[in-house]
């Protein structure tokens, strides 16, 4: 069985989980050990993660992570499940946001520019019992709302339905709609559609606000946190201009996306890098990439807002 949400750049993480067998809910002892089986796929991923050393990983970030562990793993195949005298035994594959769940674990960076946006509550309809702190939270942990002052306040507006049941599984799915208006130095309204399954109504609301709220903090970043420009000499062949923009996104803290915006008068094509970060940092973490065919030399600031770098 497969249970596939639409996720980008995931890994494949496999993992086992049990539970003991009740005679008289034996479905219910195979979901435990499946569910067990997910949150040690996530764990293990976690661990990487910290093991890597590139970042400092925020206990805080990751136990509000394995709280919400249905979310981060609900990509899954199910490899084997075994009744293991009186023991289910599940066997996962699990597919997780790797360069997601880094960025939202991690420590902020000090040298971070706080620019975000303040808090201006949520109002939710057909949601159950809510508190701001539901939203606010993995939001802030993005880095679209700061403790700052800001010239801008973001709003939120939540509307959740219950789908009911999927025919022929045992799960029900839930979808919310998530409307986001910021009002201040900069206005606009941004909206984010998403679904949720679980075994219960009230879980796959949940799972859908989270995948509602991680792909919003997606669609504001630019605005929260501004863009940097990096002008790259020498980009031939494509292909490595493009390996670039994909290593900066996957590999870089504090880089949301990266995504070709033009070429100069003097043939540098202009790569245009949105996330949390200065152009001092990136300069920095930019010095630890390493390419298996090319590399990148002369890294210096170009502009207050631009890198530039030769690709050879």
């Amino acid at each position: 069985l497969t249970l596939w949400p639409q996720i980008g750049e995931a890994a494949p993480i496999e993992a086992v989980g049990t539970s003991k067998v009740d005679p008289k809910a034996a479905a219910r002892s195979r979901d435990r050990a499946i569910e067990d089986a997910r949150t040690t796929a996530l764990e293990q991923a976690i661990a990487s993660i910290g093991a890597a050393g590139d970042v400092s990983v925020d206990a805080d970030a990751v136990d509000q992570v394995l709280d919400r562990a249905a979310t981060w793993t609900a990509a899954y195949r199910i490899l084997e499940v075994v009744d293991q005298s009186g023991t289910m035994q599940a066997r996962v594959e699990v597919d997780i946001d790797i360069p997601r769940l880094r960025k939202r674990i991690a420590t902020r960076d000090g040298t971070v520019r706080a620019k975000g946006f303040v808090w201006g509550g949520v109002s939710a309809s057909g949601c159950g019992p809510l508190d701001d702190a539901r939203l606010e939270d993995p939001l802030r942990a993005y880095g679209i709302l700061v403790a700052d002052q800001s010239g801008t306040t973001l709003a939120l507006a939540l509307t959740c339905s219950d789908r009911g049941a999927v025919s022929n599984t045992h799960v029900r799915a839930a979808a919310v709609t998530l409307t986001a208006t910021l009002t201040g130095e900069l206005e606009l309204t941004r909206k984010v559609e998403a679904r949720g399954f679980a075994e219960d109504g009230g879980e796959a609301t949940a799972i859908a606000i989270d995948r509602a709220l991680g792909e919003l903090a997606e669609q504001l970043a630019v605005h929260a946190r501004g863009d940097l420009e990096l002008r790259v000499e020498q980009p031939w062949p494509a292909a490595r201009v493009r390996r670039l923009e994909l290593t900066l996104r996957e590999s870089v803290l504090g880089v949301d996306s990266a995504e070709l915006a033009g070429i100069m008068a003097d043939g540098a094509v202009v790569l245009r890098v949105q996330g949390g970060i200065d152009i001092n940092l990136l300069g920095q973490r930019m010095q630890t990439l390493a390419f298996p065919d090319f590399r990148l030399v002369g890294l210096r600031i170009d502009a207050t807002h631009a890198l530039r770098v030769r690709i050879e």
